[in-house]
């Protein structure tokens, strides 16, 4: 069988070594696709150091990729050979590395797989195709926002949202989903992303380094919030957000992140949910979200520039330099930018 590169975790916390995979033939409702970029998340540096979620070993992680088409499933019609195509990693198959993006030839899902206007989308495409599933379960069924205009923005609604954390992958990307559909958007960023975030369309901007009650402050002189998503999670982050609410006479709003170790406890008027939102993409009752999703959303959305990706950071040197990118994320060296590299590098 013909083989090609992959970056393999080995065991639990094991760093990610180059071998030899062997490249699939796709099954039924699959297909096997040549990776053009890898998108990293931080979830896959988390994955390696602390392991969130079980796995079986020997692995390859990675969760996003895109690339072009190279067969299909017998049951296939929907793809063709050298289509492009933006990859999401389904949940069921976290512990078959077949699957996994961080290598040169990887298996799709057709379920989670979007195609492409073309392939100068390749890298956006492979950016946001897992980060704005999140940004989408959350924002339209969790929350309960509209779905955004894909040709024109919605007219205005009236109605205010806080998105916290502006710069990070999912912030901005939540940025452009609720002000495509209509919402005035508070969010926040630190002064070297200021720009970056008030080019994606918010009302008001806040600077998240003053010190937590001046950011309160803000918070309360912007508000009141229609909804609140919080990308970030961290202790500080919610602890500002529930002092704020408790202040405001309580309420909820939902984050991405658990809860971590060092947090305040929260107070009793206030709600802090936490969901696995993707996750509702693979319940046959959402079965019409989940096509509009990765057949209308991400292809359209991209082409369309409702939908902006985060800027990349290019990481050289192939699969060699994986763990590198790996080590950056758990450094918290990465702000404002989404880790892509080419496997082929």
């Amino acid at each position: 069988m013909a083989t090609h590169t992959a970056a393999w975790i080995k065991y639990k916390h094991a760093p990610l070594e180059l071998g030899p995979a062997e490249t699939p033939s796709p099954g039924p409702g699959e297909i096997l696709v040549k990776v053009r970029f890898i998108a990293f998340s931080p979830i896959e540096s988390k994955q390696q150091k602390i392991e969130v979620h079980p796995l079986t070993y020997p692995n390859i992680l990675g969760l996003s990729f895109s690339g072009v088409v190279e067969s299909v499933g017998p049951d296939v019609e929907k793809f063709s050979k050298g289509d492009n195509v933006a990859v999401a990693r389904p949940h069921d198959k976290s512990n078959d590395p077949r699957f996994g993006s961080i290598q040169q030839y990887a298996l799709a899902c057709v379920d989670t797989t979007s195609k492409l206007p073309s392939g100068e989308f390749l890298e956006s495409g492979a950016k946001v195709v897992l980060n704005l599933a999140t940004v989408t379960a959350a924002c339209s069924h969790f929350l309960g926002l509209e779905r955004p205009g894909l040709d024109k923005p919605k007219s205005p609604r009236g109605e205010r949202i806080l998105v916290y954390g502006g710069s990070s992958s999912c912030g901005g990307l939540a940025i452009r989903y609720a002000t495509a559909a209509g919402y005035e958007v508070v969010t926040t960023s630190s002064p070297k992303n200021h720009e970056y975030v008030a080019s994606l369309g918010p009302a008001v901007v806040i600077d998240h380094t003053n010190p937590p009650d001046k950011v309160i402050e803000d918070l309360q002189a912007h508000g009141p919030y229609h909804r609140i998503l919080d990308t970030i999670g961290v202790p500080p982050v919610t602890n500002i957000i529930t002092k704020y609410l408790s202040g405001a006479c309580g309420g909820s709003y939902n984050t991405l992140i658990p809860v971590f170790p060092g947090t305040n406890p929260i107070p009793d008027n206030v709600e802090r949910r936490f969901e696995s939102y993707s996750w509702i993409f693979n319940n046959p009752e959402h079965e019409e979200f989940r096509k509009w999703y990765y057949d209308t959303l991400v292809p359209q959305g991209l082409e369309s520039g409702v939908i902006v990706p985060t800027p990349s950071q290019r990481i050289d040197g192939g699969l060699a330099n994986t763990q590198h990118a790996l080590d950056l994320m758990n450094r918290g060296e990465v702000s404002g930018h989404k880790l892509v590299l080419d496997p082929w590098d």
